[in-house]
């Protein structure tokens, strides 16, 4: 390497520096300078060779990319540029639009991008290295009480009326709702199939399934047979004309919140209910019913235990089916004429 001067005597004390340093092992070759940029579509190619889905990589590079654009604007285009207080000021500016948990959240997987561009020797040194996040308290977010959720069907209509008893009834996620296909539903074995399907993964990567409570039976018997490609699907459009694309669960969202407006039951997530807080409900009425927390978990695809217990542990078809028969959403109501899809 060059020692950068045309002085004998300065060159000298240069050597002997870097004889010391690589005596003790203590040199570093220093990495050329890496564009923000480019380690970030270098990190989201190794997490997708690693297996992870495509939805976390999508929410990955949307997080990376607004903190590639503040780092840009503030003059630092390079990994090396990156510095504790260019962090401290992107999660100031953060702060105004993103909760508790979403802080934390975005901080921990960027402090996991500047660890894998170190291990990669594309940083001399990770800047967060030493930087930690307090976990934010976890409030009991709760769900609907049956009795609103009684509510909520009653005043439900068609297609809508289905898909949020699907969701009441069984705790399934909307994404999986929205990606539920006709082969999925099985009436004659009483199961609904959650299945993780290429390009379709569940959030765990996992499929499962749900017996059908006899509540819910009847909303689904009245489902129509077609050769649709999903189970639940939107009304025809200019777009989709033949009315066979499946569910947007924006549009599901927002239709249950006004149905929750109406019913004069808070709405939001701060202090109130989406359509995720049905998930909740199933949880909690479950819970107060007296079912195993395990057979739950089961349900709802929960894989966070890493117990043994959790290895050793087994549901099988019977005991789940004679465990939703155990809860009491109520008794299998029949449907006015005008509900029916």
């Amino acid at each position: 390497m060059s020692l950068k001067t045309r002085n004998k005597k300065v060159a000298r004390q240069r050597a002997l520096r870097l004889e010391l340093q690589l005596a003790q092992g203590e040199y570093q070759v220093l990495p050329k300078s890496n564009a923000i940029a480019d380690a970030i579509e270098a990190y989201l190619t190794y997490l997708e060779t690693e297996g992870r889905r495509r939805k976390t990589t999508v929410r990955y590079r949307g997080i990376l990319s607004i903190f590639n654009e503040f780092s840009t604007s503030r003059g630092a285009k390079l990994l090396a540029q990156i510095t504790v207080t260019l962090v401290d000021q992107y999660r100031a500016e953060r702060k105004k639009v993103l909760a508790p948990k979403s802080m934390r959240n975005e901080a921990v997987l960027l402090k996991s991008f500047l660890k894998w561009c170190r291990q990669r020797r594309l940083l001399v040194h990770n800047p967060m290295e030493e930087m930690t996040f307090q976990k934010p308290l976890t409030r009991s977010k709760g769900g609907p009480s049956l009795q609103q959720i009684d509510g909520l069907l009653e005043t439900a209509r068609t297609a809508r009326l289905v898909q949020f008893a699907t969701l009441a009834f069984t705790g399934m996620r909307s994404g999986e709702l929205q990606r539920l296909k006709p082969e999925d539903v099985d009436l004659a074995g009483n199961w609904i199939h959650v299945v993780s399907r290429e390009g379709g993964e569940t959030k765990t990567g996992h499929s499962r399934k749900v017996p059908i409570h006899r509540r819910l039976l009847p909303y689904l018997k009245r489902m129509p047979a077609s050769s649709r490609i999903w189970f639940f699907t939107t009304a025809a459009s200019p777009k989709y004309p033949d009315g066979d694309h499946h569910i947007s669960t924006k549009h599901l969202n927002e239709d249950l919140q006004k149905l929750l407006t109406r019913l004069d039951i808070p709405v939001g997530r701060d202090g109130g209910f989406t359509v995720h807080s049905l998930r909740h409900s199933f949880e909690t009425i479950c819970v107060n019913a007296g079912i195993p927390q395990r057979v739950i978990d089961t349900w709802l695809g929960h894989r966070s235990d890493t117990s043994m217990a959790s290895v050793y542990y087994r549901l099988s078809d019977a005991d789940s089916q004679r465990f939703i028969n155990e809860v009491p959403f109520g008794t299998d109501r029949p449907m006015a004429e005008k509900d029916k899809c």
